[in-house]
């Protein structure tokens, strides 16, 4: 029997092994992880544009695990549940957003909803500690 002509990330069909699979779907929650981090830690400061930033990381994130599901069907080898927690953090810092983006907009129409004050707030641009460089 001989040795497999195609290396390890193209696979048999042209569209990568299980090795890109793999590859996908940690990339793909490590992206969406990164996402969930501004999310919850990001000075959004009223800025809507950036919650429209960090929903689109969420929404790479989940995009690019999801390349990893034809890769998996090719190779007859169940969605790795990976490829699900990916999906979850991202639909979750997505839905975080969204409530950022609705908060933010309520608030330049006078009304307040419960939310973090870097959300709406000013960031907190006082001076540095002596011997801190910004």
């Amino acid at each position: 029997m001989s040795e497999p002509t195609n290396p390890w990330w193209r696979g048999d069909e042209g569209i990568g092994g299980i090795g890109f699979a793999r590859f996908f779907a940690w990339a793909g929650l490590v992206i969406a992880v990164g996402a969930l981090v501004f999310a919850l830690v990001a000075p959004i400061a009223g800025n809507a544009l950036r919650t429209v930033w960090i929903t689109g990381f969420a929404a790479a994130g989940m995009w690019v695990a999801f390349l990893a599901m034809p890769r998996y069907r090719a190779e007859g080898v169940r969605r790795s549940p990976v490829v699900t927690a990916a999906m979850v953090v991202g639909g979750l810092t997505i839905a975080i957003m969204i409530y950022a983006f609705i908060v933010i907009v309520a608030a330049s129409g006078g009304i307040d909803l419960p939310a973090p004050d870097y959300w709406t707030g000013e960031v907190d641009r006082s001076p540095a500690p002596d011997g801190v460089t910004t």
